[in-house]
C-alpha cells in the first residue's frame, strides 16, 4: 500500500549553498547539518515522489498553483551561480489525482501550464524554495520525482484541509511519497537583517520552533496575523499545508536545528507519521468556527444581518437577494429599522473582511437605488463578487466573514485638512476627474496625513498634487463583540 512517509520542514537561504555563499554559508553550520539530516532520512524512506510546498514562484491570492509540466527545471542564476541547476521529472499520476481532489472539494488552485503561464507573464521554472532543499536532498538520494505546489495567500485553516487533500491524493495514487514544506522564519531578527528588527520576530520563531518540538500543531494553526506578519516570515503558510496531510494520524516532530545567523530564522525538522487515528484537528477547528460565527451573527444589527443575507445568496446561487421575501420570511421585527431603509436614500458602503483581513469592499457615496434597503442589497453581492482586487467570495468562506456596513451622511466641501478628523470624518480628495474615497476610523490610519495620502492613491492621484477636499460621516454598523 502507498501512504505518506513523512514531512520535512526546510529553509532556503541560497547562501548556504557553497556555491553562492563562497564560504559565508558557514555561519550557518546548524542549519546545513540539520539539511544534511533531511537528507540522510530521506534516504532512508526512499520516498518515489517529493512533494514540494514552496511560498515562492508563482503565488496568486485566490488559490495555489501546480506546475503542469512533464519536466521541471531551475538554477541559481539569480544568485550569481546560473551552472547550479536542477532538473527532475514530475510524477503525473499524483499531480493529476491531487489536482482532481481540489477540483472535486471545490479548493481554488490553478493547474499552471505553459500556456497559462504565457498569458500571465510568469514562468514555469523551479523557484529557489525548492532548489535549495532539493540540493542538499539530491546529495544523499536522488531517485525521486516531484511536483511542484506554491501557497496561495489562504487562510491557514484552508491550507490545513488542502493539505489533507494531499494526503488523500498521495493513499489514492499508487506511490509512496514525503512532502517537503519549504520556508524560512523571521527575516526580522537583527536591526542589520533583510527587514531590519521587529520585535514580533524572535516571538513568533520561539512560537514556531516550541510548537514542532511539543508536536502542538494547534498552535502553529492558529499563530495571529499580528505576530506572523511584522515578523516578516515566509514559512508558516507551507508549514500549515503540509502540517494538514498528517490531520487525524498520530504523528511526532523533531527539530534538527534552529539558528538565525543573518537576521533570518532557519529552522529544520522532521515529522513522521504514524498510522494511527487520533481527533482530527481540523474538526475541533471547525467547530471552533461554527462557535465564532454563531456568536458573531447573534451581535449583528439588522443592517449587517441584511448584507450577509445578500452576500450568502449571490455567493452560493448567485441570486439577487429579493428585500420583501427576506423580510418576510426571517420575519424582521425591527419596524424602525423596515420603515427607515424603505424610506430613506442613501450611500453605502459594504466591507467585507476575513480574519481581519479585507476581503472585498464596494460603496456608494450617494444613493443609486430607490432605498437604503435596495442600496445595501446592491453594494453587498458587488463587494463580494465584483471588487477587482479580490476573487469572489465563496460559500465555504461564509463562516470566517465579518461584514460592516457604513451609511454615509451628505458629502459637504471643506477649506483645508484643519476639518478633518480621522476618526470621525471620511475624506473624499478631487482632482480633475480622478475622485478618491476613505472611510473614517480604519484600523492602521491614524493621521490627516495619511488618510489624504491614502485617497490620493486609490484615485491615482500624485502626493504632492493639490486637490479639493471633502468630508463625511458615517454610520457603521458592525457586529457586536
Amino acid at each position: 500500500m502507498s501512504y505518506l512517509k513523512g514531512i520535512v520542514f526546510a529553509p532556503h537561504p541560497p547562501i548556504i549553498v557553497p556555491e553562492v555563499g563562497r564560504g559565508k554559508e558557514k555561519e550557518a553550520a546548524a542549519t546545513i547539518e540539520g539539511m544534511q539530516k533531511i537528507a540522510d532520512r530521506i534516504k532512508t524512506q526512499r520516498p518515489e515522489v517529493i512533494v514540494c510546498i514552496t511560498p515562492h514562484g508563482n503565488v496568486f491570492r485566490n488559490g495555489i498553483c501546480i506546475l503542469k509540466t512533464e519536466k521541471l527545471e531551475g538554477s541559481l542564476r539569480q544568485f550569481g551561480v546560473p551552472d547550479v541547476q536542477i532538473r527532475k521529472t514530475v510524477n503525473q499520476r499524483l499531480r493529476d489525482t491531487f489536482h482532481k481532489m481540489l477540483y472535486d472539494n471545490g479548493k481554488p488552485h490553478i493547474l499552471l501550464d505553459s500556456d497559462s503561464a504565457e498569458s500571465y507573464d510568469i514562468n514555469m521554472e523551479m523557484d529557489h524554495g525548492c532548489m535549495v532543499p532539493l540540493y542538499y536532498i539530491d546529495k544523499a538520494y536522488d531517485d525521486y520525482q516531484i511536483i511542484h505546489v506554491t501557497i496561495g495567500m489562504l487562510e491557514h485553516l484552508e491550507l490545513y484541509e488542502i493539505g489533507m487533500l494531499l494526503r488523500d491524493a498521495i493513499e489514492t495514487s499508487g506511490f509512496d511519497a514525503m512532502i517537503l514544506a519549504s520556508g524560512d522564519l523571521s527575516h526580522c531578527l537583527k536591526g542589520d537583517g533583510p527587514y531590519g528588527y521587529n520585535e514580533k520576530g524572535p516571538v513568533f520563531d520561539k512560537m514556531i520552533v516550541e510548537g514542532f518540538r511539543e508536536a502542538d500543531y494547534a498552535s502553529i494553526l492558529n499563530i495571529p496575523g499580528d505576530i506572523s506578519e511584522p515578523a516578516g516570515e515566509c514559512g508558516l503558510k507551507p508549514f500549515v499545508m503540509a502540517i494538514g496531510a498528517a490531520d487525524g494520524t498520530k504523528a511526532s516532530t523533531q527539530v534538527f536545528s534552529y539558528e538565525g545567523p543573518f537576521g533570518v530564522g532557519y529552522m529544520t525538522a522532521y515529522l513522521a507519521v504514524v498510522d494511527e487515528r487520533i481527533e482530527s484537528l481540523f474538526e475541533i477547528q471547525h467547530v471552533k468556527r461554527h462557535e465564532e460565527h454563531e456568536k458573531r451573527l447573534r451581535g449583528e444589527d439588522s443592517y449587517v444581518s441584511l448584507a450577509r443575507a445578500a452576500v450568502e445568496r449571490y455567493a452560493a446561487e448567485e441570486q439577487v437577494l429579493d428585500w420583501n421575501a427576506y423580510k418576510n420570511g426571517v420575519g424582521v421585527t425591527d419596524h424602525a429599522f423596515i420603515n427607515r431603509v424603505e424610506s430613506e436614500k442613501a450611500g453605502v458602503f459594504v466591507s467585507i473582511h476575513k480574519h481581519e483581513e479585507l476581503r472585498g469592499c464596494i460603496g456608494t457615496t450617494a444613493s443609486t437605488q430607490k432605498n437604503v434597503a435596495q442600496e445595501i442589497i446592491h453594494n453587498a453581492i458587488e463587494a463580494c463578487s465584483r471588487d477587482p482586487r479580490f476573487s469572489p467570495v465563496r460559500a465555504d468562506e461564509f463562516l470566517a466573514l465579518d461584514i460592516k456596513v457604513d451609511i454615509l451622511h451628505p458629502i459637504e466641501p471643506i477649506e483645508s485638512e484643519a476639518e478633518l478628523d480621522v476618526k470621525k470624518y471620511g475624506v473624499v480628495v478631487e482632482k480633475d476627474y480622478r475622485r478618491g474615497l476613505l472611510l473614517p476610523n480604519l484600523e492602521g490610519v491614524d493621521t490627516i496625513t495619511q488618510q489624504i495620502r491614502i485617497a490620493k492613491q486609490k484615485a491615482g492621484i500624485g502626493h504632492n498634487e493639490k486637490v479639493k477636499l471633502f468630508r463625511f460621516e458615517v454610520e457603521r454598523h458592525e457586529a457586536k463583540r
